[in-house]
Formats: structure tokens, sequence, C-alpha cells
């Protein structure tokens, strides 16, 4: 397989197939925020998309340390916070420094952005998974886009959920619930599953 091929493939598989909102149900209660304003979602999906893929990469380089060492499962999660926590830092420094005005547009999308399930899941599956630093940071392209994908979905009927056309027992947070159980099991169909048998 090609390089190219195999970053399309793994960063296609992290968008669709395995979603990490849809699937994994990570990074939800981020979404339902930046969904409800269709400016705010596009600049979320973006930070958190320069996270996963920054932050994947750097725990690469700490995981292929790390993993010699006995009881290392004992300190990672530790090790991948701190990462998270490093990059958060330095952009938050390099924009300050360098660009002022992006820093202020930014800033309120960074903080949430950063310390987001979705960025830290990603490093975490991404581990789990292995592969060489492009498939970690392929994945982690994918997983920034597939975050932007499920925020897109929800906020084209984020004000139809609490429509006055909706039941009173169902209209808001049960209605969106309800959504987001029937796109998890579309995209669970594109996933299939195995049987035992």
């Amino acid at each position: 397989m090609s390089f190219i091929t195999r970053v399309i493939m793994l960063s296609f598989a992290a968008i669709l197939i395995e979603n990490i909102v849809f699937t994994y149900a990570i990074g939800t209660s981020t979404m339902f925020l930046a969904a409800r304003s269709k400016k705010q979602f596009v600049s979320f999906g973006l930070c958190i998309t320069y996270f996963s893929v920054v932050s994947s990469m750097l725990a690469y380089f700490a995981n292929k340390y790390l993993r010699d060492y006995d009881s290392v499962y004992l300190i990672t999660p530790i090790i991948y916070v701190l990462i998270v926590g490093a990059v958060y830092t330095l952009t938050l420094l390099v924009l300050w420094k360098l660009a002022n005005k992006a820093f202020m547009a930014l800033k309120k999308y960074i903080h949430v952005s950063a310390f987001n399930c979705a960025v830290l899941g990603s490093v975490f599956i991404n581990v789990e998974r292995g592969g060489t630093l492009i498939d970690f940071a392929a994945y982690g392209l994918g997983t920034g886009i597939g975050f932007l994908l499920a925020t897109y979905l929800m906020s084209i009927v984020y004000e139809k959920l609490y429509s006055e056309d909706i039941p009173e027992s169902l209209r808001g947070m049960p209605a969106t619930l309800l959504y987001i159980g029937i796109l998890s099991m579309a995209f669970y169909g594109l996933v299939g599953h195995q049987t035992i048998l």
C-alpha cells in the first residue's frame, strides 16, 4: 500500500468508520456547545484538529521512548495529559507573541478545544493502535475532521430539536440524544460487526 493511500485510509477511517463522537461517544459535551452557533463549530473543529494532530505526534515519540519500561501503564495517562497541556501552553504563547489579533479571536476556542475528551481520546486510540509517526498524524487529522463532521451534523438540526413541533417531553436534550443515537447506529452500520460463530 502506498504512503498516500495509507494516510487517506487512516484519515477516512477516523472520520467515518471510527468517528470519535458517534463510535466512541467522546467529546459530545463540546459538540453540543459548538453546535449552538453555526459560526463557532468550524473554529472548534479546526482547533480540535490541530490539537489532535500535534498531541498525537508528540505521543508517538513519548510512547516510543516509554514502552521499554516496566509499569509504564501507570504513568502514561499523566504523560499524555502533560503533552496536551504543553501543546496548549506553547500554542497560546506563540499566538500571543506572533499573532495577537488571532490570539484574541481564537482564545475562547483554544481553552475548550485543548482540554477536550476528543483530543485526549485520539491520543489514547492512536497509542493503542500503534503505527508510524505518519499514522499517528493521519489518525489525529481524521479525528479532528470527524469531530467537525459530527458537529456539523448536529448544528444543522439543533434548532429543530428545540422546536415547538416536537412534543414537550422530547424537546431539547431527549430529542438530541435520540438524534445522536440514530446517527451512531448509522455510523455503526458502516463498520458492521463480526459474529462469534
